[in-house]
Formats: C-alpha cells, sequence, structure tokens
C-alpha cells in the first residue's frame, strides 16, 4: 500500500499564512521519516482558506531538508503559465533532486474569475498546452534542448482531474492519473473506467497507473475523528453553499454551530466520500477502495485545526500499514 499526502497549507482563524506554510513543511520532514512515498503541494490563489500558492518553491526548499520521499506539485496550475518555463523549473528541480520530482499538472483556475485574469490574461486550451509541455521533457524530441537545464532524466509526469475529460487524456497520452475524490467524487467510477478502457502505452508509461486522492481523518475513536473534521465541514457550508471566502473556523467556533437541514444535507453528502473514524476502520475502507477501484496508490488530505492531531492521524495510518 503505497500512502501519499496532499497538503494545502490551511490557515484557521487566529493564525497566520506563516503558521499555514510553516506546518507543511514540518509535515514533509514528518511524511519523509514515516515512509509515506509521496508529498504533493497544492496551488490555490486569493484565498483566505489556503497558504499554498507556489508549489515549485516549496518543492525546492524540502528537497534539501526530506532524504527519500518524492515531491511534487498538486498541482501546477497550467492554464496560467508557459510551458516552457514550467519545463524549464521541474526540470531543474529534477538535478537538483533525481528521481524524486513528480509534475502534477491541473486544469482549474485555483481562484475567482478576477484573480484568474490577473495571473494569465489570455488563457489557452490547458490540453494543448499540456501537449506543448511534453515535449519539452522527452529527451527524444527535439524540442525538448530548448527548455534548461538539459539533464538525463525528466520529472515524472501526473495529470490530474475530477472528470472523464481529464481521464481520457491522460489515458490517450499515456501518462499517470490522479483522481481528485476529496474535491468531488461525482465522477470517479466512470473517469477511472474511461482512464483503462483507453489506456495507449507510451514512453512516459507502459501500463496504467491510477492514484487517488481522498479526504481522510484518522482518530483512536471514530467520535474523535467526528470532532476534529466539525471545522472543515463547516468551512464547506460557508464556502460551498453561500460562496463566502474565509479562513477554517477553529474547533471551539464550529462546535457551536447548528447545521441547518440544507446543510446537513451538504454534510452527509460530503461524508460519504470521505475516510473518518477510527484507524482501522479508515485502513480497512483505504485497502477496500484500493481494490475495489484498481488504484496504485492513496493520496491523504487531512485538514485540522492542531497540527498534534493531524500528524498523529497520519502516523496512526503509517503504523497501520507500513508495520504491518
Amino acid at each position: 500500500m503505497k500512502l501519499n499526502i496532499l497538503d494545502q497549507s490551511p490557515v484557521f482563524t487566529g493564525k497566520t499564512y506563516q503558521q499555514g506554510i510553516n506546518e507543511t513543511v514540518a509535515l514533509a520532514k514528518f511524511a519523509d521519516e514515516n515512509n509515506y512515498h509521496r508529498f504533493w503541494f497544492a496551488e490555490h490563489h486569493n484565498t483566505k482558506s489556503f497558504a499554498s500558492a507556489s508549489p515549485e518553491i516549496l518543492i525546492s526548499s524540502l528537497g534539501s531538508v526530506t532524504g527519500k520521499i518524492r515531491l511534487g506539485s498538486g498541482g501546477v496550475l497550467l492554464t496560467h503559465y508557459s510551458p516552457l518555463k514550467i519545463a524549464e523549473q521541474f526540470k531543474m528541480l529534477e538535478s537538483l533532486y533525481p528521481l524524486r520530482i513528480d509534475l502534477g499538472i491541473g486544469r482549474a483556475g485555483g481562484a475567482d474569475a478576477r484573480t484568474n485574469s490577473r495571473l494569465n490574461s489570455a488563457p489557452k486550451d490547458v490540453f494543448g498546452k499540456v501537449d506543448e509541455l511534453l515535449t519539452y521533457l522527452d529527451a527524444k524530441n527535439s524540442e525538448s534542448k530548448i527548455a534548461s537545464p538539459l539533464i538525463e532524466s525528466a520529472p515524472e509526469v501526473w495529470v490530474l482531474g475530477t472528470s472523464v475529460d481529464s481521464a481520457l487524456y491522460a489515458a490517450r497520452k499515456g501518462l499517470r492519473y490522479s483522481f481528485a475524490n476529496f474535491i468531488s467524487d461525482d465522477q470517479c467510477v466512470q473517469a477511472l473506467a474511461a482512464y483503462y478502457q483507453n489506456f495507449e502505452p507510451s514512453v512516459y508509461l507502459k501500463e496504467p497507473y491510477i492514484n487517488l486522492a481522498v479526504f481522510c481523518m484518522a482518530a483512536g475513536t471514530e467520535e474523535k475523528a467526528l470532532e476534529l473534521v466539525k471545522p472543515v465541514e463547516v468551512w464547506a457550508v460557508n464556502s460551498m453553499l453561500y460562496g463566502k471566502n474565509e479562513n477554517f473556523p477553529g474547533e471551539e467556533e464550529a462546535k457551536s454551530h447548528t447545521f441547518s437541514f440544507q446543510e446537513k444535507m451538504l454534510v452527509e453528502f460530503k461524508r460519504k466520500s470521505a475516510y473518518v473514524g477510527d484507524v482501522k476502520t479508515v485502513a480497512e475502507r483505504l485497502l477496500e477502495t484500493k481494490k475495489k477501484l484498481a488504484v496504485h496508490e492513496m493520496t491523504l488530505v487531512t485538514i485540522c485545526e492542531r497540527p498534534e492531531d493531524k500528524l498523529n492521524s497520519y502516523k496512526l495510518l503509517a503504523d497501520y500499514f507500513f508495520e504491518q
């Protein structure tokens, strides 16, 4: 069971963005020491909820203080950037930390429309930009010589998505595919099926390879786990139903919130795709999902107010899987 972590540097009420970043740095070091396979950094813009806006900078920083864990973007939002520049950045990272760099590519804007327009005033078809990016990473393609540095290895390329469209693109290009189930599980089964059915071997990959990213919280008891995730549920209600751009509420603030009927419906819907409970229940469900959907790796997204509770969740699962 290969387990990975995706961290978005969440910011809770009363905390600073600096604290959110510092907690991500500490978590990456912890993951390296506790046998997690990959650690990915998210990209978000103009949000009070997440501090991670530059995964490539975090990768560079953490590469020097970790030893074996793979580091990557979850993902780079290519709609905003020059494919050549991204190729150069990630080839440089690969040269610094050989065989440890993942280039996860996303299509979303990662922000509101106004911020997206400032990041990129003339957006193009993202799949077309991925095509261009791949030419710079393939050493056998003459275009690769444009992107410095010229190195023998290349970052591992992943297509990130939540739709059949992204799955089909990854399959037809013979690329690794990561489905962000923690964002939306609406098309999960259809997307993974489409990927398997349409996969074509390539210079990047000979057989299909899938990662599934899920929201996860393990604790000593289910009651404790549900208590720890209530701030995330309150935040989801405020964000998805009311369009609020705000920090995650603290546990004390979240405890006083009483969900309306409409809010309860959203919370119950989101809980169906979340892995929350005591460690044995969470671990067994992860294994069941891995087998049922034929995925190769599971990436865990855990958000809670206190970093010690987040570390405990990841440690419980590491001990369960890696000491079996």
